[in-house]
């Protein structure tokens, strides 16, 4: 486990004190426990030290914070929508009216408990009378019943200013619906647990936490249990319980709490329970994902100028000793140069005169070959030339004829343009002419 870099940091509430565990990317677990929150911080970042993560590595390990319910102010509602965009306002609505704090200060979430579909209220009476036409019957009600929570934005940033000058947490939940995630799925069960100096108690509706209080010591917390279930109960919260989730720390209570509250008890984890999928309530501050946004920024351009500043340095130090061979290279190349001067000279002599040579050695230059070819090339003999003249200072080849119609004006160039012996020149021509016979009159110039 010690060669796995760590791959998460999670900070919990433990009892007496807080819990922080690194997981690692083989999906082990170091945990270590403190008595207070920022040494719980100082405790995992040493766990993280520990792992021995690559070097040159740049990578912030995602940290993620469960809160104690202590920080929480939670409602349990029954609103009548079951589209959450609507119950996400109407929960904001309810807190501002209960909130001590403006609730722009606040995140709130909630998790869903339960659907219920109540009957339409009957037409009234006054209004159906007189009516030619039945009503459309109202539409069923569904009502949804919920637990609210909120976190105060001040509050959170108290408890996690240990670790915000280093990063912020990339997630904070409540801790007491991780525990809720512990109970058995579809079943009524409470828990009785300790986060840090306090004793929590909560109702879980199929591990969804429904009621959470803060209870006295656990020397009375037997004696207060009944209040508090009359608490429950008037809020709306199920109080028959299939299982009791107990926190080891207070095993001494277990055949009490058993006999109280008549079902088994089932001893709590330390870790962290899965919430159902669609039930995280993410507590995060929007400006802290901002903030944390704008440090992954800075982190990741700071990379990108030392990465460019380093790329630089290595071409600068390459194009020096590139420059110092070529130099090198350049002083042999003009020594070659010299001695191979006065031979190319000699070649581009040969060359100059071979080029003056080739038209009077070359039959293919000569005006009567080229006339040939061109005669060659008339589609039939309908088709006269009345003009031929080659230039070979210009390096021009001037044809005019007639054609019986420009169709064969037409071809007779097409097969010019074709002419394996006339290769070497690029012909143009233009639109014929029509004469006042109908011929066609053509000119084709030829360049070489």
């Amino acid at each position: 486990m010690q060669n796995s870099p760590a791959s998460a940091l999670s900070l919990t509430p433990a009892p007496c004190g807080w819990r922080a565990t690194v997981l690692t990317e083989r999906g082990d677990a170091c945990v270590q426990e403190a008595p207070s929150f920022a040494e719980a911080v100082t405790a995992g970042f040493a766990l993280i030290s520990e792992l021995r993560l690559a070097k040159g590595k740049a990578r912030t390990v995602p940290v993620t914070v469960a809160l104690p319910t202590r920080l929480a102010v939670h409602e349990r509602l029954t609103l009548p929508s079951e589209d959450r965009d609507e119950l996400t306002g109407m929960v904001r609505l309810q807190f501002e009216k209960s909130l001590p704090y403006p609730v722009e200060e606040t995140s709130v979430g909630f998790q869903i408990l339960s659907k219920s579909v109540a009957p339409a209220p009957p037409p009234d009476a006054d209004e159906v009378q007189g009516l030619d036409e039945p009503k459309v019957p109202a539409a069923p009600l569904v009502q949804t019943t919920l637990l609210a929570c909120g976190v105060h934005h001040a509050a959170a940033a108290n408890l996690c200013a240990s670790i915000l000058d280093q990063q912020f947490p990339q997630r904070l939940t409540l801790w007491a619906m991780h525990v809720a995630a512990q109970a058995p799925a579809g079943e009524t069960a409470c828990g009785l647990w300790r986060e840090e100096d306090d004793l929590a108690f909560g109702i879980f509706e199929n591990r969804r936490l429904g009621f959470v209080e803060i209870l006295s010591s656990p020397d009375d917390a037997l004696a207060t249990l009944p209040r508090t279930l009359m608490s429950a109960e008037m809020a709306g919260a199920p109080v028959a319980f299939h299982t009791v989730l107990l926190d080891p720390s207070l095993a001494a209570m277990s055949d009490s709490l058993a006999k109280f509250l008549g079902a088994p008890v089932l001893e709590l984890t330390a870790q962290a329970g899965e919430l159902p999928p669609g039930e995280l309530v993410d507590f995060t501050p929007e400006a802290w994902r901002v903030e944390q946004a704008r440090r992954e920024r800075f982190r990741t351009r700071r990379n990108w100028i030392g990465a460019a500043a380093a790329l630089y340095l290595v071409l600068v130090v390459g194009a020096l000793a590139y420059l110092g061979i070529q130099s090198g290279r350049l002083g042999s190349l003009k020594k070659e140069a010299a001695a191979l001067q006065s031979r190319g000279d000699t070649v581009l002599d040969r060359q100059t005169r071979w080029k003056a040579l080739t038209p009077a050695i070359d039959r293919r230059r000569f005006t009567v070959e080229l006339l040939f070819q061109t005669c060659q090339s008339l589609p039939g003999q309908e088709t006269r030339i009345t003009r031929f003249e080659f230039d070979l200072a210009k390096k021009e080849l001037q044809i005019e004829g007639e054609a019986l119609n420009p169709q064969q004006a037409v071809a007779f160039a097409e097969k010019l343009k074709a002419c394996p012996e006339l290769s070497d020149f690029r012909f143009e021509w233009g639109q014929p002419v029509i004469l006042p016979n109908e011929h066609a009159q053509f000119r084709i110039f030829g360049n070489l």
